[in-house]
């Protein structure tokens, strides 16, 4: 037989060996599947965004466009090939000895060249827990991916509140810039006719400049609104966004207790945590394996020049040889350090757990009484405090045109009526974001605790 020959049939049983051990040390892999690969909502297109910015559009397309959840996503996927990396043998080591002319010479004639391979194979059960710890580790990634479009929905959330609060607040501008200018008509006629002052006339301007001031105010605030929903969005700052849509205030319909719970188990810091530690208990089964040898096989080739003895019956026969081989866990220091190091490591994650899920509690109730009280205000302002302040405004301006008020108690309803339908706008941003805050902590959608209430149209 050749020496290539015997080369490629060497390397061919080797592979095959090593084929059926790697598939009794295979290990099912517990991460999900590709959420790209399933069935998903069409894609939103810049469009879309143009003709009809919904709160859940402009989430659909932050999840499929911002740059950090794409790179939460890239590192996912390369921790889940990296199983395979754990789990996968060495790559077989191959040498070859050429003919020197001085080889050693045995009773079948002077050796030639030489060909050898070896495969180090590490104790039975270790590259399964290598591909497990690896495996856990691609889960947690997964989980910190899902924690960031998490918190890629609560910032758009947010900001789209902000942006509704600004757009509202430019209508609300609107429509008192326009009852002044009605206010500002009528006292110029009383004034015409000597029924009302001068300073009547100067006060309505001052309050129309003043509204004026105060619309520059709300159209930078809806601009920068709109510069932080483009950048969540991958999108240049004044890239056009529609009008938002109608918001409305949340209920919040679970307990506390409710929510706490639905944390601790969906939260998706916590299961990742959950992931590490399991990864850092299987690391510290693995090190008390390393008193354990590792093995390594091998065959050798060697071609054998006969005709220098004749008399042999094996002359001129090529040698063949195994070889087996076995680590000697000499160094117990290194391996009882190691074991230590990952004890070390366990105890770290758990308490590492234990914070966390502080921390995940201690946002829920802040978020959970957020959006207790913004709830509870908006109702406040929506059924009482507005009718209210319309009436004030409707009662004044009867009795200003009657002559029984004056001006400034016209003026005053008025901006009163501003203040209150402002304010109950920003009850539905707080609302809004209090919700979102909430959703992020208990790590489940707003449905699954909470409902709209009332209308922030």
């Amino acid at each position: 037989m050749r020496l290539k020959d015997l080369f490629l049939w060497v390397c061919v049983s080797i592979s095959s060996f090593l084929g059926l051990a790697a598939a009794h040390a295979d290990i099912a892999s517990s991460q999900p599947g590709d959420p790209a690969a399933g069935a998903e909502a069409p894609a939103v297109g810049e469009a879309d965004l143009e003709t009809y910015a919904s709160l859940d559009l402009l989430i659909q397309y932050a999840v499929e466009h911002n740059p950090s959840i794409v790179a939460a996503r890239n590192e996912w996927e390369a921790a889940r090939q990296h199983v395979n990396v754990a789990k996968s043998y060495e790559n077989p080591m191959v040498t070859f000895s050429p003919d020197t002319g001085r080889m050693a010479e045995t009773r079948a004639g002077p050796q030639g060249n030489a060909v050898g391979v070896s495969q180090a194979i590490p104790f039975p059960g270790k590259l399964g827990l290598r591909g497990q710890v690896a495996d856990q580790q691609a889960g947690a990634a997964y989980e910190r991916m899902q924690a960031v479009v998490q918190e890629v929905s609560r910032q758009t959330r947010a900001v789209y509140a902000d942006y509704y609060l600004a757009s509202k607040s430019l209508g609300t501008n609107a429509e008192t810039t326009e009852l002044m200018q009605e206010f500002s008509s009528i006292a110029a006629a009383k004034y015409r006719v000597g029924n009302a002052a001068q300073q009547d006339v100067i006060m309505a301007h001052e309050q129309l400049s003043r509204l004026a001031v105060e619309r520059q105010v709300f159209q930078g605030r809806l601009d920068t609104a709109l510069g932080m929903l483009n950048a969540l969005l991958d999108r240049p700052p004044r890239a056009v966004i529609a009008n938002p849509a109608v918001l409305q205030a949340y209920e919040v319909t679970a307990g506390l207790q409710a929510l706490l719970e639905s944390a601790s188990e969906a939260r998706p810091e916590l299961k990742s945590q959950d992931h590490l530690i399991e990864a850092s208990r299987r690391s510290l089964r693995l090190a008390k394996w390393g008193y354990l040898p590792d093995f390594k096989v091998g065959g050798q080739y060697i071609e054998v020049e006969g005709g220098t003895n004749p008399s042999f019956p094996e002359d001129g026969q090529d040698i063949w040889m195994a070889n087996l081989g076995f680590s000697i866990p000499l160094w117990v220091n290194r391996v009882r350090a190691d074991v230590r190091e990952k004890q070390a490591s366990v105890m770290r994650e758990e308490s590492l757990q234990r914070d966390l899920t502080n921390r995940v509690y201690d946002q829920v109730q802040r978020a959970y009484e957020r959006a207790r009280v913004a709830s509870e205000t908006e109702r406040i302002y929506r059924t009482t405090l507005i009718p209210q302040t319309q009436e004030r405004v409707a009662a004044a301006r009867a009795g200003y045109q009657t002559g029984l008020v004056d001006f400034l108690t016209l003026i005053d309803s008025l901006k009163s009526l501003e203040e209150v339908q402002l304010d109950f706008y920003r009850s539905v941003r707080d609302s809004q974001q209090a919700v979102a805050d909430l959703e992020r902590a208990v790590g489940q959608p707003v449905p699954s605790f909470a409902e709209p209430v009332g209308g922030g149209s």
